[in-house]
């Protein structure tokens, strides 16, 4: 235990140091402020005949797509980047031969990778609701339990970068292109209630749609239901098992 502690203080530090990850950490927030003063019109109410929707402006869409940017960011290319250099570098490897044990290594990783969640998020709720004036979750604990399903989810498939990286560079490359995926199946550019029909259909199957989309729904209508939950649960679990069957440690 002590030893896991003692990792992850360490990998606090280096992230701390780490420039990039830390501009991964407030890229949602860099992009919830660029959306709201930058792209015109995003501060108008959205109008039109739905009652439910006239009053909302598109950067008010844009906060859950936000929160759900904040969890990719960090799963798919802060936590593979960290492991990949290990990989690299053979600490995985000198470390499975001493009492410390490899997998330590592997738990401080998502010890610290909650930690930066969690501050991701934070922040971009702060600059939403503060400066913005975006409105809070009608349905809270809906919310919540989505951003911890969704977490695991996409720490699955962060962990399949993470697996066979050889090295932070590739790991760097891979997950920005799985991330730009993500950020179009999240609806970075038209955000759910916005996207054409088909596109949010296929995107509900996707462990960053179905986040974005129930937590839309836990946003503004306060309901949420179970097939966003089915949908993470199936990706995390298959996720898992194929990081651990393909996982590296040289």
């Amino acid at each position: 235990m002590r030893a896991t502690i003692a990792l992850t203080k360490v990998e606090t530090l280096l992230l701390l140091r780490n420039p990039t990850s830390i501009f991964m950490a407030l890229l949602p927030a860099l992009l919830l402020m660029l959306q709201a003063y930058v792209i015109p019109g995003t501060t108008n109410p959205v109008g039109g005949t739905d009652r439910a929707l006239a009053d909302l402006r598109p950067i008010d869409f844009f906060v859950p797509v936000a929160v759900a940017v904040a969890m990719a960011s960090i799963a798919i290319t802060n936590y593979p980047s960290s492991v990949g250099s290990y990989r690299e570098t053979g600490i995985l490897r000198r470390l499975g031969v001493t009492p410390v044990g490899a997998h330590r290594v592997l738990l401080a990783q998502w010890a610290v990778s909650a930690f930066s969640l969690g501050a991701a998020i934070l922040l971009t709720l702060s600059v939403a609701w503060f400066a913005i004036g975006t409105s809070t979750p009608r349905n809270p604990a809906a919310a919540t339990a989505i951003v911890l399903v969704g977490a695991i989810a996409m720490m699955a498939l962060g962990s399949i970068i993470a697996a066979v990286a050889p090295s932070a560079q590739a790991a760097y490359g891979l997950g920005l292109l799985v991330f730009m995926v993500t950020m179009f199946t999240a609806g970075i550019w038209t955000p759910g209630p916005l996207m054409p029909e088909t596109i949010r259909t296929i995107s509900a199957f996707t462990p960053m749609g179905a986040m974005t989309q129930a937590l839309t729904d836990a946003w503004f209508t306060g309901t949420v239901s179970l097939l966003p939950f089915i949908v993470m649960t199936v990706w995390a679990l298959l996720a898992s098992a194929l990081a651990i069957r393909v996982f590296r440690w040289t």
